[in-house]
This record gives C-alpha cells, sequence and structure tokens, in this order.
C-alpha cells in the first residue's frame, strides 16, 4: 500500500481527507468510518465534493461484500466543487461497512481530497 491519508476536517457532520498516493493499490482503507468522530453503529458516508489529480485510473470504491466504484479519477479533476450537484450515496449491498477504498491498478503519482458528509450510524447527526 503507498497511500499517506492526512484528516483535513472530522467534525458531526462531514470528514475530509487528502490521500497521497505514490504507487500501486488494491482496495487501500482511505477512510475507516467506524474510526471516525460520533461513530456509532453501521456508519455511512456519501461523497460531497472531490478534487484530484493523479497520474493513472484510481478508483474511490465503497466497501462491501462485492465493492462499489464510486468515483473513477484520470488526469486532475474536481466533482462538485463549484456546483451543486447531489452527493453520491454509498450504494453498497451485502457487507457494506462504510469504508471507503482506493485501487489504482497501475503505479499512480498524486492526491486526492475527498468531502464526505456523515449520513448513518454516527450519534452526534441528532
Amino acid at each position: 500500500m503507498a497511500v499517506v491519508l492526512q484528516t483535513l476536517v472530522d467534525s458531526d457532520f462531514e470528514h475530509v481527507v487528502k490521500i497521497t498516493t505514490t504507487g500501486t493499490n488494491s482496495a487501500a482503507t482511505v477512510v475507516d468510518a467506524s474510526s471516525l468522530a460520533g461513530h456509532d453503529s453501521g456508519p455511512k458516508l456519501s461523497i460531497v465534493a472531490c478534487q484530484w489529480s493523479v497520474s493513472s485510473q484510481t478508483d474511490i470504491l465503497f466497501d462491501a461484500t462485492s465493492n462499489v466504484v464510486a468515483l473513477s479519477l484520470n488526469g486532475n479533476g474536481a466533482f462538485n466543487t463549484s456546483q451543486s450537484l447531489p452527493t453520491i450515496k454509498n450504494n453498497a449491498g451485502s457487507g457494506v461497512t462504510g469504508d471507503i477504498l482506493l485501487t489504482n491498478s497501475s503505479a499512480s503519482v498524486g492526491f486526492i481530497i475527498l468531502k464526505l458528509k456523515k449520513t448513518d450510524g454516527y450519534d452526534n447527526l441528532d
């Protein structure tokens, strides 16, 4: 695993993480939903926004028995940083953990900033 994580925000309602990648990764955990502030049980996160610069295709996954691709990133870009698009909800089926994973098939160098909304399984959402 060749990722370095930096938590930028972990508040009652959101989590923002900066991910630096320097190699090949297969389902590397980039957000452990059960370790975030206010975790209760059955955590789920939605992707609110994302900004990236990566040197090869990188997939952001919702962790489950069969992982679900939430975003496929390549080159430079941004999702929902200046628009008002809906969030990307965790639609993983059985075995969903709430964790966010990262996979890239060839050595990737770059960064990703993910802004996530805590939607289920946190006691501070009330």
